[in-house]
């Protein structure tokens, strides 16, 4: 590994660290302002912007990052274009059903008409800059992506602070500042795309097919990241109420720091990874990278233990009395994220392969695995059960992954064994 990957690599962890830091820190302002309940409608909120997005461009944004390597950069443009249109064409569909079915569920998610229209548009708005941050990720350009991640959040933060300790705003004080930020960073993203020369609209029946085969398998995979990471606190919050739904989604979000490096690292090696597989590396190059993956398989558990311990003494200062609580959260948590970030070492390969199929096979099965665990366990152990449900299916999601990675493209994981003619593309 060059010292181009390792630079990038500092600079998007900072990037991100950062980034993440920001609501972080808000926490201790938030958490005396706003109650466990007020939390607990932030976090539906949050829920449903994460299903929507699931179907709000049906999940094509990530055939940019694997076109990239694939196309001329005017093939590119009109391939990003067609996605764009794919956007708008969901976006419309969601909204129109949207509001003809608001009334069959609304008792359920406990939130207004207003609201759950804005969750629509929030998560089409998501889609745009996650296409402009992808771009950046594969050109290898971790400076602007930082900058204007960093940018986005500070935005948020500050219309957060203004309208909730400034006016005296409850929830809704949150909700307007994610509103706000998202679609007008939105409408950035997009100028930047422009601008930088990745866009022309022509549909393009090719492009558009393309698009969504390969996003198409992926919304299984999608829904199944939603019923892991949001699907408890609907849960919780129509079994257990807001107040401990707040209290673990403030839980959650603390461990999240986890996660967050993980997927830090998770932009450089993606990108490492799929260029190394495109140059077709000797035996020895991919033997070199099996030890580097194991070797990030114990940093990134010994990460986790130390948080988990550090969590016991930071929080009771960091969050006040309200939200105590949380500390029998953060292991479950924070060992949690530990296998989502094995996972994100392992799934490379089967972007490389597009062999996104296999990709809702692991998480379709780690999604009903948490499912089962969710039913179980809160049962009998209430809102915790609910934290062991998240640590069983993220293990499980890493195992299956890492399986079918090894059948998608072959690597030497047994490293005794000798060099034999391998078959990459099964």
């Amino acid at each position: 590994m060059n010292k181009k990957l390792i630079k990038n690599s500092l600079i998007f962890t900072i990037g991100d660290v950062l980034n993440k830091s920001i609501p972080f820190f808000m926490l201790p302002v938030l958490t005396r302002y706003l109650t466990p309940a007020d939390y607990g409608v932030i976090a539906i909120f949050n829920v449903c912007v994460a299903i929507l997005g699931v179907f709000t461009g049906l999940s094509v944004h990530g055939a940019v990052n694997v076109n990239y390597f694939k196309l001329e950069k005017k093939e590119l443009k009109s391939f990003i274009g067609n996605c764009l249109f794919i956007l708008s064409a969901s976006t419309s569909v969601i909204l129109l059903l949207g509001i003809i079915c608001y009334p069959f569920f609304s008792v359920k998610i406990g939130m207004s008409i207003e609201w759950f229209i804005f969750a629509i548009i929030v998560s089409a708005a998501q889609f745009l800059t996650t296409i402009n941050l992808t771009l950046w990720i594969v050109e290898e350009r971790p400076k602007p992506y930082s900058i204007y991640q960093l940018s986005q959040t500070a935005l948020l933060a500050v219309l957060s602070i203004i309208l909730v300790v400034g006016f005296g705003m409850n929830y809704e004080g949150r909700l307007i500042a994610i509103t706000i930020g998202t679609i007008l960073f939105s409408f950035i993203s997009l100028v930047f795309i422009i601008k930088r020369g990745f866009f022309t609209f022509k549909i393009n029946r090719n492009h558009l097919i393309d698009a969504l085969k390969f996003g198409g398998p992926l919304i299984p995979h999608q829904l199944s990241g939603w019923v892991k990471s949001g699907f408890d606190r609907l849960i919780l919050a129509t079994t257990l109420g807001a107040s401990v739904t707040g209290v673990y989604s403030v839980a959650y979000q603390i461990a999240f720091i986890v996660d967050t490096l993980m997927a830090s690292f998770n932009k450089v090696w993606g990108p490492y990874i799929m260029k190394l597989l495109a140059s077709s590396p000797s035996f020895e190059k991919k033997k070199k990278v099996v030890i580097t993956t194991y070797l990030l398989f114990l940093i990134i558990l010994i990460c986790a233990g130390v948080f988990s311990v550090l969590a016991n003494y930071f929080i009771p200062i960091f969050l006040g009395e309200k939200f105590i609580g949380t500390i029998k959260y953060i292991p479950f948590f924070s060992t949690a994220f530990a296998f989502g970030g094995m996972y994100y070492v392992v799934v490379p390969y089967l972007f490389f392969t597009k062999k996104t199929h296999f990709l809702s096979i692991s998480t379709s099965i780690s999604a009903g695995v948490h499912l089962v665990a969710l039913y179980f366990f809160t049962k009998n152990n209430g809102a915790i059960g609910a934290a062991y449900a998240s640590m069983i299916s993220f293990f499980t999601l890493f195992i299956l992954t890492w399986y079918l990675s090894s059948r998608a493209y072959q690597m030497p994981w047994v490293l005794w064994k000798e060099e034999r003619p391998l078959n990459e593309n099964r």
